[in-house]
């Protein structure tokens, strides 16, 4: 009976004793936790960024859009087919080749000859209306602290890129009739373009892009 009261009366200092050696290992934990790199990836991924896109260091990443490799292969294929098209054309026009035999047409989907013309048009058209999509798509924006913005888009050509400059709060949104994309499209400046709010990096950086300064009185 006398043990175990003694051994009662040592297990509250026990406990104390284990309690505090679980402290001061989550404490160490801790320690370990902060002494590693913070997010080294997006740093420098950020860092990458502004760098190919020639963006002055007194900005900072706000929004990126997840798109950016569909919307570069997308204009890799454009380019290309509209390359060969319009090169089969010019070689067809200044050779004065037939363009098909005339005994393939019946196992064609097209009636004459002349109608392949037809196809590559719409093949054109289809390509410029995709073109005009992805040039309203920006890739990157970013702003400073004076509340200047500016924003990344594909260039017409492959692999180049644009600058478009806004102040914070010269945004408005804008619909069109039979537009898919009305609730995401904004005029940013002059320029129209198709903004998701997801892709920005914190809710708050979509609605400051909206509001207006404050005029100092």
């Amino acid at each position: 009976m006398s043990a175990f009261l003694k051994i009662t009366k040592q297990l509250p200092s026990a406990t104390k004793c284990l309690s505090r050696r679980i402290d001061l290992i989550n404490l160490q934990q801790i320690r370990n936790v902060s002494s590693l790199p913070r997010s080294a990836t997006s740093q420098a991924k950020e860092q990458q960024y502004m760098k190919n896109d020639r963006v002055p260091p007194n900005y900072s990443l706000i929004y990126r859009t997840a798109m950016e490799n569909y919307i570069a292969w997308s204009m890799h294929v454009s380019s290309l087919t509209a390359a060969v098209i319009g090169g089969a054309a010019i070689y067809q026009y200044a050779s004065k080749t037939p363009l098909m035999d005339p005994q393939l047409v019946e196992t064609t989907l097209v009636m004459h000859t002349e109608d392949i013309y037809v196809f590559a048009l719409g093949f054109l058209a289809i390509n410029a209306v995709l073109r005009l999509v992805v040039s309203k798509l920006p890739l990157r924006i970013y702003k400073n602290n004076e509340g200047k913005y500016l924003a990344v888009y594909h260039s017409q050509f492959p692999g180049g890129i644009t600058h478009h400059h806004f102040d914070q709060g010269d945004v408005r949104e804008v619909t069109y009739f039979f537009s898919p994309w009305n609730g995401s499209t904004y005029k940013l400046g002059k320029k129209t373009s198709l903004v998701l709010e997801n892709y920005f990096k914190t809710p708050w950086e979509f609605q400051q892009m909206l509001t207006p300064p404050k005029k100092e009185e």
